[in-house]
């Protein structure tokens, strides 16, 4: 009765995305291990391999909750399946998460929950939701995550963008499937991909043209013929260095301190998309968490009020927000800036756990001056296949590649 409920309720709305309930819950981080490692927001595991992930998250009300956690198993577009429990698990659901640990040295004190996410049977989409006091109806987070079987072999390549028009500022890819014997796959009927950049749940292949199949090599190819393999090339993302609250680290412009909290504010930055393009590394929009001096970050890491400052004229009818997987790269009104007319920049001050974070400045409007388009970015691209196998009442994610480019 209780999945039924669950699966009732999601089905309304639709697709379950990333999203945190709860504004007391901070760092919601699902990988192999938390500390001094680049977060991603939408993690893909190998089925073979899926063991030790850990699900992790800080609670800063410190009214120590009980808190259980549910997968839930979803179709290749992030809606929940008819599938039942003990299709797709191999544990238990509905897992308690215990014994959270305090933090220490910090001034703004927080309790540390993590648990080891429950390993499934089938590859697919996921949802790890975790929710209070044992009622489902308290949900405090949702995180999704990907599993996928090396059953499709992804062969695909980032370039320049072969148009003129589009070669200094757009990147393109070509794709080709080969696919084992014992896949009956004569058309591409079932057949899902999706191009993802960067980590983020954006499709960039929302227009895939009918595929090739060549049957005797096992091989599908896709004929790109209206530039619908072309992709923006963005620009490389800035970057503050958050881990010491005790000295000046990169693009660290000042350091207040206080006995309820510290902020620290990034140097005065400027629209980037009216220059040349600058090579900078970076995570590709992802966030580590560190404490300069101290190894324990997980809880030892202080939450710091970070404001960020972007100058410029302030545009009519267009809103600006500040962006990076700590936040879901989503543009809402805990992320959108406000303009200073004073010091004539945009501003905007969001709590965070103490590390070295990524970021960008969007609009909510087309605007290419923020941050640019550049054939020449360094991106991150995953390709994920999902194929619905005759007789499935599920789509298995069949193929993964990550590719770096260049």
């Amino acid at each position: 009765m209780a999945f039924l409920f669950l699966f009732i309720h999601f089905s309304t709305i639709g697709q379950i995305k990333n999203k945190k309930f709860k504004p007391e819950v901070q760092t919601v981080i699902l990988s192999r291990s938390e500390e001094k490692t680049i977060i991603t927001d939408n993690p893909v595991i190998d089925l073979s391999s899926q063991g030790s992930y850990l699900l992790s998250f800080d609670d800063l009300a410190m009214k120590n909750l009980t808190y259980h956690v549910r997968v839930i198993h979803c179709q290749a577009d992030w809606k929940p399946s008819n599938l039942s429990e003990i299709e797709y698990l191999q544990d238990f659901n509905d897992v308690p998460i215990r014994s959270p640990r305090n933090s220490f040295g910090t001034k703004i004190p927080y309790l540390h929950y993590q648990i080891e996410i429950p390993k499934v049977r089938i590859s697919g989409n996921f949802i790890a939701m975790v929710y209070a006091q044992r009622n489902k109806r308290d949900t405090v987070f949702t995180k999704r995550f990907s599993v996928y079987e090396n059953a499709i072999t992804v062969a695909a390549k980032i370039s320049f963008a072969r148009p003129n028009h589009l070669r200094n500022t757009h990147q393109a890819i070509d794709l080709t499937l080969l696919y084992p014997n014992q896949l009956m796959l004569n058309s591409d009927e079932g057949l899902h991909i999706i191009l993802r950049k960067n980590y983020q749940t954006e499709n960039w292949l929302s227009k895939i043209p009918r595929a090739q199949i060549n049957g005797q090599e096992r091989k599908i190819t896709f004929p790109f013929y209206d530039n619908e393999n072309v992709i923006p090339g963005g620009n490389e993302f800035r970057l503050i260095n958050l881990s010491s609250t005790q000295q000046k680290m990169t693009f660290v412009g000042s350091i207040r301190q206080s006995d309820a909290f510290t902020e620290i504010s990034t140097q005065v930055e400027v629209p980037q998309g009216n220059y040349s393009y600058v090579q900078r590394p970076d995570f590709d929009g992802s966030f580590v968490i560190d404490h300069y001096e101290n190894g324990n970050s997980s809880v030892a890491s202080d939450y710091i009020w970070c404001n960020f400052q972007l100058k410029m004229e302030e545009l009519a009818n267009e809103q600006i927000y500040v962006v990076g997987a700590f936040n879901q790269f989503e543009k809402n009104s805990e992320n959108l800036m406000e303009y200073d007319t004073s010091k004539q920049m945009y501003t905007k001050k969001i709590r965070l756990k103490q590390g070295i974070y990524n970021y960008q400045f969007v609009s909510n409007k087309p605007n290419t001056t923020l941050e640019g388009n550049y054939s020449q970015t360094e991106n991150t691209y995953e390709v994920l296949v999902y194929f619905r196998k005759p007789g499935d009442r599920h789509d298995s994610l069949l193929g993964y590649n990550k590719l770096l480019y260049p």
